[in-house]
C-alpha cells in the first residue's frame, strides 16, 4: 500500500519515544505496519517496517487510529529549552571555628533559578514538580557524601510559554578541619529532576558534575541530611535523639557558637519600685 506523501506543516514537532510498529489503517481499509515518528494536531509522520517515512493527515486514518494518534500526542512531553542559573559564593566565616578547635571556617551560599521555555506551539506542559538536590562531600578521611538540601517547586507551561522556577537560597557552613563533626561537608554540585505530576513521567534531568550525573538516580531517592557512601548508597541511620530531624546549619551555628558561652546575655535586673510623691 502506498500512502500519499504530504508537506510537513510548520507546527510543533513532538519527538517520539522508542516504540514498536503497529497496524495503521486508512479510510479505504488499507493497512500497513508502522510506528509514529512525530505528530502535529493535523498530521502524523510514520516510519514503516521498510524504514520508509510517510506523512499523512490524521483525518485520513481509521477512527480508531485517529484516537490512538491523538492519545499519543497528548501523552508526550513537549520539547523544552531549560537553562539552570546558579550563583555560588564562598566566604570566610569567623563564626565557624566552633566546628573545630583548629582549621578555618567558610560559608557557601547557593542561589538557583531555572528558566523553562516550551518550544511547542500546540501543546502545554501539565503540572510538573521540579526537585533540587544540593550535594556535599566530606572533607575528612572518609569518602562520605551528604545531601545538604532538598527543595521542590511545582510549575506548568502553556504552549509556547516561559517560566522561571526560583529556589530559596541555600547556605552551607563548613570547616576545613578533618576532625570537625558538623560543617565538615563541602558542597560539590547539584541535581535537578522534574516529573509530570499526573503520571510521574520524567520531564527533565540535570547534574552539574559527571560524578553526580552517574549517580543521579541514586541521589533522587535520598532525603535532606542523608549521609551516604562514595557511591551514594547505604544511608546512615539518622540520630533523632533530640526529637528534631531537620536541623538547619543556621540553627546549629547559634546553638554551638562558643561566643554565646563567653559572652552570655546579661540577666535582667528587677525594675525599681515606683517613687510615689505625696
Amino acid at each position: 500500500m502506498k500512502l500519499p506523501l504530504l508537506m510537513f506543516s510548520a507546527l510543533v514537532v513532538l519527538p517520539a519515544p522508542p516504540v514498536s510498529a503497529r497496524p495503521f489503517t486508512n479510510a479505504a481499509g488499507k493497512t500497513l505496519e508502522a510506528e509514529i515518528v512525530r505528530a502535529t494536531t493535523s498530521e502524523v509522520t510514520l516510519k514503516m517496517t521498510n524504514q520508509r517515512i510517510a506523512t499523512v493527515k490524521i483525518s485520513s486514518l481509521s477512527e480508531g487510529d485517529q484516537v490512538y494518534v491523538r492519545n499519543w500526542i497528548a501523552d508526550q512531553v513537549p520539547p523544552l529549552r531549560v537553562s539552570p542559573n546558579m550563583v555560588r559564593k564562598t566566604t570566610k566565616d569567623s563564626r565557624a571555628s566552633y566546628f573545630s578547635s583548629s582549621g578555618k571556617g567558610y560559608q557557601q551560599s547557593y542561589e538557583l533559578s531555572v528558566d523553562f521555555q516550551n518550544d511547542a506551539s500546540a501543546k502545554g506542559l501539565e503540572e510538573t514538580t521540579l526537585r533540587y538536590f544540593l550535594v556535599g562531600r566530606s572533607l575528612g578521611k572518609t569518602r562520605k557524601h551528604r545531601i545538604l538540601g532538598v527543595q521542590e517547586k511545582d510549575f506548568e507551561l502553556p504552549p509556547g510559554g516561559k517560566h522561571t522556577v526560583t529556589f530559596r537560597r541555600e547556605v552551607n557552613p563548613y570547616s576545613e578541619s578533618s576532625s570537625s563533626s558538623y560543617g565538615s561537608y563541602k558542597g560539590i554540585g547539584y541535581i535537578l529532576y522534574a516529573t509530570r505530576k499526573k503520571d510521574d513521567r520524567e520531564v527533565y534531568t540535570y547534574a552539574s558534575t559527571p560524578q553526580l550525573e552517574e549517580a543521579l538516580y541514586s541521589v533522587i531517592q535520598l532525603r535532606e541530611r542523608d549521609v551516604v557512601d562514595e557511591n551514594f548508597q547505604n544511608p546512615e541511620k539518622r540520630n533523632t535523639r533530640f526529637g528534631r530531624d531537620n536541623w538547619n546549619p543556621e540553627d546549629i551555628r547559634e546553638l554551638f557558637d562558643p561566643r554565646r558561652r563567653e559572652n552570655p546575655k546579661p540577666e535582667k535586673k528587677p525594675a525599681a519600685p515606683p517613687i510615689i510623691i505625696r
